[in-house]
């Protein structure tokens, strides 16, 4: 396939000279004449009824204007919308208040609108709220009991949701194994924690009554739309705008109930409403990630391969569906198995509501957890039948012959069959355990240990599905300056967006890189969009937007040959200029056409998911005097088919590899058994530094995806996906002398590793 000079380079992101210089734009950086600000109450108790709500003292502050409970807004909104919902799911929704009951620390109970934020946080504490304690759960296990506590009592139950699905003969597989082999294996919970928090700002024209929400978001089209429905607006009457994000990684792939309440109050009291998001707010009423529990039956035969897998996991919902809490649920139960054979298989999901904090997918969504439990199961059956571990993984793996590869599953609630569409995974597999001389690591453990070193190895491998549909959307318009402009439904958060689009635009029709510019984030712009998750924004946005380039050279094409009286076959294109074959001298550029007008938009609809993949190894050295671990050298062999830019793929692995790093051996949300979160700031919720990050080293192949022209397959989430496993394999093979076995994936703490010592 032919790539033009900038696709495939490596080129610096054009987005970065005005965010570093300060000049970007977020949510809090917005401010609107006569703009108040708004502030929300909180639960501070993990479940209880709401006796009684006295709001008069805080009514009265000198600069408060408005004071709102749940009964000031009930006839007005619906309750906000869940995606990854069945249709036979148990009812258990968000409202945008407290109706008479809280389910979780930090869900909020009443809104201040007032001058600035300081009156309206003065005025939250004098509002008077009366409890009654109810009993509390946070543990998946206890939860799904029959005698557990109930959060919903008219619904019945605490497991709001199930789904099981299978392929081949499990019974019959597991009862001619060589051995059986059962294990269970917990996730636990941790945040996203992007550098910006959650914010909003609305306002309402009281000319035409249009809402605008500006809000720090994935995507703003979802956003309208769910908004709009909640507030029983058409959604023509709502533009929603995400300005620069600093960061989503799935926790602003939802719907909050402050999206709501601003553009309510703000029509309701005809001035802009601002709110934005601390972090001790963030880490109690943000979305949270990954809480599962996996129970895992394998049959093996005498060679080490898996015959048959049974597999039930249970996903901590926390107090109700997010937007997309249920998903982490339904990637495992498709992916599990990532690139293993595993003929026979069967898994049963379950969503579970606790006192905690709802949860949504975080970067990578279930594919992180479905890999650390594969991982840890292949390394398990490793130690225990002497095989190597590389030479295991390559006896269960399937192979580039063996593509396309229907795994007789499907994922999400849309039923998709997963089928894995290409990719040689052996290679990748070799090339990760070259690139840090696996075959020569026991020697360097062993002498490392004769100095009373403990260093450790771990592999780990994942498939993910990436590029996600159903569409994406472009418009491409030529300039009377010569530029083209891009609008895409595509609505970056970090992911240097604008660089890799431009870079596919700039090729097709022999322009600058820079000669593109790329609208994004704005439902008034941009017509429709799916928005940026999934890894899905180079894939698919990007090729919507190759595509519209594509068309653009056809439109200006005719209209050439019409202005020059030939026909189009007659016609050439060279660097951005349409011209006579046989005489160059005579054509045009796109500026001169422009005035056409010449303008093209499309949707790009996905014929498929998109499955990237990648092996990863991790060497770590354990201080067993104080428990602490070092990550010494990381490498990564990463295949995301056709690549736009390089330097950007390497930051998404790099970056994703560190959020591992992070969540493993630092992160967490605990709550104590009386369902109080015990992280409540950062001096609590630790996150890996620059002395944390290791040696990177990195290699990659390009096995193109057939299910768009150009080969892209996603790559933002698979240094998340992967970390964790390799991490706790190599912590592992650290502690092995001391007879340490790992079921969890951490954090691993120095406190952690010593009480793991301890049990030795």
């Amino acid at each position: 396939m032919m790539m033009g000079p900038f696709v495939g380079r490596g080129m610096k992101r054009t987005e970065d000279p005005r965010l570093l210089a300060g000049r970007g734009r977020y949510v809090a950086d917005i401010t609107r004449p006569r703009q108040l600000e708004m502030a929300v109450l909180r639960s501070p108790h993990p479940h209880a009824r709401l006796l009684a709500i006295d709001t008069a003292a805080a009514a009265r502050c000198a600069g408060v204007h408005a004071v709102i409970t749940y009964r000031d807004v009930a006839a007005e909104v619906g309750t906000l919308p869940a995606i990854d919902v069945l249709p036979d799911a148990k009812p258990v929704f968000h409202t945008v208040l407290a109706d008479g009951v809280v389910r979780y620390v930090g869900e909020p109970i009443a809104v201040v609108v007032a001058d600035d934020r300081y009156v309206a946080e003065d005025a939250l504490e004098l509002i008077a709220v009366s409890y009654e304690p109810l009993p509390v759960v946070t543990d998946i296990v206890a939860a799904s009991a029959g005698d557990a506590p109930l959060l919903y009592p008219a619904v019945g139950t605490n497991v709001v949701q199930t789904f099981a699905q299978a392929t081949g003969d499990v019974d019959a597989a597991m009862a001619s194994a060589f051995r059986i082999y059962r294990e269970t294996y917990t996730i636990h919970r941790y945040a996203a924690v992007p550098m910006e928090t959650r914010g909003v700002v609305a306002d309402c024209d009281p000319a035409t009554g249009e809402l605008t929400l500006w809000t720090s978001t994935q995507f703003p089209h979802k956003v309208r739309d769910a908004v709009a429905g909640v507030l029983g607006l058409p959604a023509e009457r709502l533009r929603v705008v995400a300005p620069d994000v600093g960061g989503g990684f799935g926790v602003k792939e939802c719907v909050y109930p402050e999206e709501v309440l601003a553009p309510l109050l703000a029509a309701r009291l005809g001035r802009p409403i601002r709110w934005i998001e601390d972090r001790a707010e963030h880490l109690v009423a943000a979305a949270h990630g990954r809480e599962q529990r996996h129970e895992l039956v394998a049959a093996v035969d005498a060679d080490g391969v898996i015959t048959a897998l049974d597999a039930t996991c249970a996903t901590n919902i926390g107090a109700a569906f997010a937007t997309v809490g249920n998903a982490p649920g339904f990637y495992v139960s498709a992916m599990l198995r990532g690139p293993y054979r595993i003929p026979n298989y069967r898994s049963a999901i379950r969503s579970v509501v606790t006192n905690k904090t709802p949860l949504n997918v975080y970067r990578g969504a279930g594919h992180p957890q479905a890999v650390l439990c594969m991982e840890r199961l292949l390394d398990t059956i490793a130690r225990d039948l002497d095989i190597d571990r590389v030479e295991l993984r390559l006896r269960n793996m399937l192979t580039a012959a063996e593509m396309p590869s229907d795994r007789g599953v499907t994922l999400g609630v849309q039923r998709t069959p997963v089928i894995y569409d290409s990719g040689d995974y052996p290679r990748s597999l070799r090339d990760a355990a070259a690139l840090l001389d696996y075959a020569g690591f026991r020697a360097r453990q062993t002498a490392a240990r004769a100095e009373g070193r403990y260093l450790g190895i771990g592999l780990s491998f994942y498939v993910e599905g990436t590029a996600f549909g159903p569409f994406e959307y472009a418009q491409l318009r030529a300039e009377p300056s010569g530029r083209v402009t891009l609008t895409t439904g595509s609505s970056p958060h970090g992911q240097g967006t604008a660089t890799t689009h431009a870079q596919l635009v700039a090729d097709e029709l022999a322009i600058a890189v820079d000669a593109v510019d790329v609208v994004h984030g704005d439902t008034k712009r941009v017509k429709e969009g799916i928005g940026t998750w999934g890894s899905r924004s180079g894939a698919i946005g990007g090729t919507a937007a190759r595509l519209a380039a594509v068309q653009l050279k056809e439109s200006a094409r005719a209209i050439a040959a019409a202005r020059l009286s030939v026909d189009p076959g007659a016609l050439a294109w060279t660097a951005g200029r349409i011209h006579l074959r046989t005489d160059p001298s005579r054509g045009f550029s796109l500026g001169e056409l422009a005035g056409a007008p010449l303008v093209v938009e499309l949707r790009f609809d996905v014929p498929g998911i998109a499955y990237s993949y990648a092996a990863h190894i991790a060497i770590v050295e354990v201080d067993i005097g104080t428990g602490r671990v070092f990550v010494r050298h990381y490498g990564v062999a990463h295949d995301c088919g056709r690549v736009i830019n390089p330097a950007i793929v390497e930051a998404q692995v790099v970056g994703g590899v560190v959020q591992g790093i992070g969540a493993t051996l630092l992160e967490e949300l605990p709550y104590d058994a009386g369902g109080e979160p015990l992280a409540r700031s950062m001096m609590d919720y630790l996150l890996p530094s620059a002395a944390d990050i290791p040696i990177f080293s990195l290699s990659h192949t390009e096995t193109p995806t057939p299910h768009n022209p150009y080969g892209i397959k996603g790559a933002g989430e698979g240094g998340t996906t992967g970390a964790p496993a390799a991490l706790v394999n190599a912590l592992e093979d650290a502690l092995a002398p001391f007879g340490v076995r790992l079921n969890d994936d951490g954090p691993f703490t120095p406190s952690r590793v010593l009480e793991l010592l301890g049990r030795r």
